[in-house]
């Protein structure tokens, strides 16, 4: 068991499991991606959200 809390992207439901109590699926951490100064693909994203901010 992780000290930390998951999501179930099948139904949507937080929980410390490893694996949904409700649907069964496994479930996923809920932290952001780790920050890098080094970002080989940050200019590409950057320009995407610009040119697509509207959509």
């Amino acid at each position: 068991m992780t000290k930390e809390i998951l999501k179930c992207s099948n139904c949507d439901l937080y929980t410390l499991k490893a694996v949904c109590s409700k649907c069964g699926e496994k479930t996923l951490s809920t932290k952001p991606a780790k920050f890098s100064p080094l970002d080989k693909q940050g200019k590409f994203r950057r320009i995407y959200k610009k040119k697509y901010k509207g959509l």
